[in-house]
């Protein structure tokens, strides 16, 4: 039945665990859930807040308002005129196909007569000197006047230059004073007289449509990479404030105890400083790179200002991306600060680094060696000798090094001072070895000259080993002396309730005595023999537990509660007892790495002791004490008997309070219970002050 039992609890403690296991996960799934919807709400909420602050309509009026039109505008202007005088090849790649500004231009140039020309024309009384020659350009396809009417008219910004026949224009806009002429002009290198002769008898035209926005040019691209880009930056920088400041809020708000739980946060909290700090590293760069590849997207130019003004899905997309890893990292980044503050910086920032593990190992070298070092007693001869050695030897090496033909004689005396010093060491060892020889044959009678410098703690060593084999001899004895005792009451113990079995069995074998007798007898055998099968069982557990040959369930456990519990069990015999028993135990829980029906037989045990042995009418004082790294529980009670007995024997086998031995039990309590402990990293310890009867045991935490 226990085996059954012992298996069931067996299978449900590996059912919690699976669970356990499938908590964590789904624990940390849903933590990266709920800031995958935290980042996807922080994006999405980018484009209503930007068109409520920044209407789209006003981004190209303020465009075509500023000084970045006017410089395009200017330099579209001198490749048109390029173009059609056929100065250059053609307009600058970034000018072909250009849709968001439409333009007509005209140029009309006086060309002077072939020679050949003016031969035919000497007969014509109305000769001419000059021709007239007209070019014209455009982006518009055949337009007739009333629809370029149309066109300016519905146009969002309208502009015609005429120059004169020395360059100078003539310059009128739909932005009348608010379009900067002057700009425009000086782009035209119009203070180099040369140039200005080229722009002569050139007629300009521009409009802007009303769906400019809608066109990705030259002239939008710089709208939204130059103009609008400020705004829009900063616009997303505040939502990313905002919600990293409500994501650090929440994740203070939450209790730590839960986010240790959560497998996630207890990778990145075990993970090596070095680590995080790559991983952010890492996400710098991932941003980097893809800012690098959304501006190499576009033939035009198109940057982060176009990717953010446009919103497309591809901005979602990426910027759910980069804003999920950016909170998931601010997240678990809070979370190890709270790591750090509740397992102290030592553990949570130093240990948990590469370079402070090196550093924490640095400085514990040198506050060994310095530790070492403020040990030596200059008053002991030998410390005073190799002090001394050691100073020569530093003085012997600068002397050499400093000199010359000089050094060189006085290594030769050094080398012959190191050696006679050598020789007298390595006698003094032959001595040491002699002596050392004669003890591996059996010989302890030596006597060495522990006048031997360094090497005198070894030549007294050797001296003393005469003491030292006296002690081991007597421990020796009084080992043999508990074995017999062992014995002796093993004998004793199984014995006196055999004995009684056997007399009252054959009491009944007499069939005279009556039927109340028959059953006082059986129930004295009853007795008798539940007292030997404790016996028998009490003897294979301290066997066993003595041996560590004795399986452990090792889990975490409340050890409070778990003392708790062995009170309410024992609750009954405690009534029933007139001790009186003052607890002291603390509220909070004090997990520790425990077998929980191992150490409850531990509890019981010494509880049980208690009752057996404590004085009537007495107090029992109980008192469980922690720390930062184990957990004492603290048994004082008046003994009952006189304990004229060594404190350490009482938890040795079949050894009692009681040496009469007239007390129930089989005195192996202690020794179970002791056993258990050590089996479990704990300690048990027992000092005895007269009468009063002190146990600790003392468990590591978890």
């Amino acid at each position: 039945m226990d085996t059954n039992l012992n298996n069931q609890n067996d299978n449900d403690e590996i059912i919690y665990e699976k669970k356990d296991k499938r908590s964590f996960i789904a624990s940390s799934l849903a933590t990266v859930l709920i800031i995958l919807i935290f980042a996807a709400a922080s994006v999405v909420s980018y484009l209503p807040i930007r068109n409520s602050y920044f209407p789209v309509e006003d981004n190209a009026k303020s465009y075509l308002e500023s000084s970045n039109f006017v410089y395009n505008l200017s330099r579209l202007t001198r490749n048109l005129q390029h173009s059609i005088n056929k100065a250059d090849e053609g307009y600058e790649s970034r000018y072909v196909d250009l849709k968001s500004v439409k333009y007509k231009i005209n140029s009309t140039v006086n060309q002077d007569l072939d020679p050949v020309d003016e031969l035919e024309d000497t007969e014509n009384t109305q000769s001419e000197e000059y021709t007239v020659e007209r070019n014209s350009l455009s982006n518009m396809a055949d337009i007739s006047d009333a629809q370029l009417e149309k066109e300016i008219k519905n146009s969002l910004f309208y502009m015609k230059a005429t120059f004169d026949e020395n360059g100078d224009p003539k310059i009128e806009t739909s932005s009348g004073s608010k379009f900067n002429k002057g700009i425009f002009v000086d782009m035209l290198n119009h203070s180099d007289d040369e140039i200005k002769k080229e722009y002569a008898n050139l007629e300009v035209l521009y409009i802007v449509p009303e769906d400019f926005e809608a066109y990705n040019d030259v002239f939008t691209v710089d709208m939204k990479d130059t103009h609008a880009f400020p705004d829009y930056a900063m616009l997303i920088s505040v939502i990313g404030a905002v919600s990293i400041i409500i994501l650090i809020i929440s994740a203070f708000a939450v209790p730590y105890s839960a986010q240790s739980k959560r497998t996630i946060c207890r990778i990145f909290n075990k993970m090596f400083l070095e680590f995080k700090v790559f991983t952010w590293i890492g996400f710098v760069l991932l941003c980097a790179g893809t800012g690098s590849m959304i501006d190499g997207y576009n033939y035009y130019g198109y940057g982060i200002g176009s990717f953010i003004y446009d919103a497309d899905p591809y901005f979602y997309v990426v910027g759910i991306i980069l804003t999920f890893i950016l909170y998931l990292l601010v997240y678990l980044s809070t979370v190890y600060l709270k790591y750090i503050y509740y397992t102290g910086f030592k553990k949570g920032l130093i240990d948990n680094s590469f370079f402070g593990k090196i550093f924490l190992y640095f400085v514990r070298s040198v506050k060994g060696v310095l530790k070492k070092l403020t040990r030596i007693d200059l008053r002991e001869d030998n410390y005073r000798k190799l002090v001394l050695v050691v100073g020569i030897n530093l003085l012997a090496i600068l002397i050499l090094g400093s000199g010359r033909f000089l050094g060189f004689i006085l290594a030769i005396a050094y080398s012959l001072f190191i050696f006679k010093y050598l020789l007298k060491v390595f006698a003094k060892a032959k001595d040491l070895n002699d002596a050392s020889a004669k003890v591996a044959e059996g010989n302890f009678n030596i006597s060495l000259d522990e006048n031997m410098g360094i090497l005198s703690p070894m030549a007294k060593n050797l001296n003393n080993i005469n003491k030292g084999f006296r002690l081991a001899v007597d421990k020796e004895i009084k080992s043999q002396r508990m074995k017999s005792e062992l014995i002796s009451n093993v004998s004793h113990d199984l014995k006196t309730p055999l004995t009684s079995i056997i007399t009252y069995v054959d009491l009944l074998k007499n069939e005279d005595i009556d039927l109340d007798t028959q059953k006082e007898y059986i129930s004295i055998l009853d007795r008798k023999s539940q007292r030997l099968k404790v016996l028998i069982e009490d003897l294979f557990e301290a066997s066993r537990a003595s041996s560590g040959n004795i399986e452990l369930y090792l889990e975490k456990v409340d050890a409070v509660a778990l003392f708790r519990q062995t009170l309410g069990e024992l609750e009954e015999k405690i009534n029933d007892s007139n001790l009186q028993f003052k607890i002291n135990t603390p509220e909070n829980k004090v997990m520790c790495n425990l077998d929980g029906r191992r150490t409850y037989r531990v509890f019981e045990n010494i509880l049980t002791n208690i009752l057996k042995y404590a004085m009537e009418s007495s107090r029992v004082y109980i008192d469980i004490i922690e720390n930062e790294y184990e957990v004492s529980f603290i048994f004082k009670n008046i003994s009952a008997y006189e304990m004229n007995f060594d404190a350490s024997e009482i938890t040795e086998r079949f050894t009692r309070g009681d040496e009469s031995r007239n007390t129930e039990g089989s005195g192996l309590g202690l020794s179970i219970a002791k056993s258990f402990v050590e089996l479990q990293n704990g300690k048990l310890e027992i000092t005895v002050d007269g009468d009063l009867f002190k146990l600790i045991v003392t468990f590591p935490k978890a």
